[in-house]
């Protein structure tokens, strides 16, 4: 095939309105010939998750290509006339920022994005978060430097699209005027309206990262970019790591009180043959303290709250969720998935002794607690914990503010979480996890 032929046939076709029933078949063997080449090159990845892609002509959609998961896998559509304006790197790399989408989760992202921010902003938050590792993407597709020109930011790169939502959603409500971005020529793209489509996919949010996973593992034959291949290596780790071996290590050990038994007698009064003994009661509380002004996603949160329910639940452990920024806000206890509730929000300074005292003044001396935070808060501690078992979770790429912590550092990596977009769930979450240093009580 002489591509540069073939590809002007088709231009001709569409200026002309030409709808015979063969075009929607020419045009996707030209798609065909785009994925063929991919799959020869260091593109390889792009090309036989394509293989794997639904693909249709549509002439209504208002972008180039509009990609929405399906029951079976990914429907990808084609406006030719948009599409065929650009070359064929271009092309490919409009190809690529589709499959980045699906790769990073942005389907189920966006939609807890919205409820929180402007739809401007998360729609460029999301285009932003990947076209930074895109070559070849056609100019008027929003990048990160065009963002920190309009708005005079600092947006940096390898960021999550939660963290350019929250920034942009105050620049964009600061500044009155409307987006515009230098197109060089092309149709203005309409950025608010970018994901609209996404809505009309049914699938659940389950069923399309387990699509993603499976398409993406068919994929991988070990070479894709680093950012993609480290989100496929975390769906191959296994469930039993990281935080089941660190509190099946603690819960053990631990004692919460006792519990009435008919097999040791009572110790005040031996010869009373009715009357229950006691033994340790090895099972103690968890409590999850949650930053509310922190940087981790409701859904990431949610996701290892329902490993800590999965762990403790053969170990009848009783959980409480602390939400707490400047004072405690709300306290509450789960048992199971439905008992987790969307966390609230406020605008406090970032303390933890609120929790601690919380702690002592319920004399909780067996707690095991789970603090997540963005690290930036207090020097020093207003009251010394009580309790031995403190597990902090840092989710921003500051240290813990706290000079003694009194307990386990455990770090979310950044380069994971932001630069592919971590929140892809908790099976790369699994996989991210370092153990930074122990502090011993003393």
């Amino acid at each position: 095939m002489n591509y540069d032929a073939f590809k002007a046939e088709l231009i001709k076709d569409c200026i002309e309105l030409n709808t015979k029933s063969d075009f929607d078949k020419k045009f996707l063997s030209l798609i065909e010939v785009l994925v063929i080449e991919m799959m020869e090159n260091e593109d390889a990845f792009f090309g036989s998750f394509m293989v794997q892609t639904k693909r249709n002509v549509d002439f209504t959609i208002e972008w180039p290509i509009v990609t929405i998961p399906v029951t079976d896998g990914f429907k990808m559509s084609f406006n030719p006339k948009s599409f065929l304006s650009y070359n064929k790197s271009e092309m490919k790399a409009l190809i690529k920022h589709e499959i980045y989408h699906i790769m990073f989760n942005h389907y189920e992202r966006e939609r807890d994005l919205r409820q929180r921010y402007d739809k401007l902003a998360v729609n460029i938050a999301l285009d932003i978060s990947i076209n930074q590792f895109i070559k070849n993407i056609p100019m008027e597709y929003t990048r990160i430097h065009n963002i920190n020109m309009k708005y005079n930011l600092d947006l940096k790169e390898n960021m999550s699209c939660e963290y350019y939502a929250e920034i942009l959603h105050k620049a964009i409500n600061d500044k009155k005027e409307p987006l515009k971005i230098d197109t060089k020529d092309k149709s203005e793209i309409n950025i608010k309206n970018a994901h609209d489509l996404w809505w009309q996919s049914s699938i659940s949010q389950e069923i399309s990262r387990n699509l993603a996973k499976t398409v993406a593992t068919n994929s991988y034959n070990g070479k894709a970019p680093d950012e993609i291949g480290k989100i496929i290596l975390g769906y191959e780790e296994k469930a039993e790591i990281s935080w089941q071996k660190l509190l099946k290590k603690m819960i053990p050990s631990l004692r919460a009180g006792t519990k009435s038994t008919i097999t040791r007698r009572n110790r005040r009064q031996p010869e009373r043959l009715d009357l229950k003994g006691e033994l340790p009661n090895n099972i103690p509380e968890i409590l999850v303290a949650i930053d509310i002004s922190a940087s981790m996603t409701d859904d990431e949160i949610n996701k290892i709250m329902i490993e800590i329910l999965e762990i403790s639940k053969s170990r009848g452990n009783v959980i409480t969720v602390i939400e707490c920024d400047d004072e405690i806000r709300r306290i509450y206890k789960i048992k199971s998935i439905k008992d987790i509730k969307k966390r609230k929000r406020n605008n406090g300074s970032t303390k933890f002794s609120p929790v601690f005292k919380y702690i002592k003044a319920n004399n909780m001396r067996n707690v095991i607690l789970i603090y997540f935070t963005d690290g930036v808060g207090e020097k020093e501690l207003e009251v010394r914990p009580i309790n031995k078992n403190n597990i902090w979770v840092l989710t921003g790429k500051e240290e813990l503010s706290l000079s003694k912590p009194y307990g386990t550092i455990k770090r979310i990596s950044k380069e994971v979480e932001e630069g592919t977009g971590g929140s892809t769930g908790l099976d790369m979450l699994r996989s991210t996890i370092d153990e930074i240093h122990v502090c011993k009580y003393n």
